[in-house]
C-alpha cells in the first residue's frame, strides 16, 4: 500500500515493513500523476528495520504494489 508520494519518493508498506523508494514525479497531462521509480534505490527497509535488506522477491512485491495502485488511478508509472 502506498503511504506517501512526494516529488522525490514513494513510501510503501508491505506486510509490517515500510520502504522509501527514490524517484521523480512528473505530470503527463489529463490531471494525472506520473512517477519514475528508481528500482536500484530499493535496498533496505526503513527504520526500525533499516538493517534488513529487501530481498529480490520483496522488491518485486513493492514494485507490483506501486504498479497496481497507479493503475487504479489511471496514473503513469515508469521503472528504471
Amino acid at each position: 500500500m502506498i503511504l506517501d508520494v512526494s516529488r522525490g519518493h514513494i513510501k510503501v508498506k508491505i506486510a509490517d515493513r515500510i520502504a522509501t523508494i527514490e524517484g521523480e514525479m512528473f505530470f503527463p497531462g489529463n490531471d494525472k500523476l506520473g512517477f519514475v521509480v528508481y528500482a536500484d534505490s530499493i535496498n533496505f527497509w526503513d527504520p526500525p528495520d533499516e538493517a534488513i535488506q529487501v530481498s529480490i522477491a520483496e522488491k518485486q512485491l513493492i514494485l507490483d504494489d506501486i504498479k497496481a495502485d497507479f493503475a487504479k488511478g489511471g496514473h503513469t508509472l515508469e521503472i528504471e
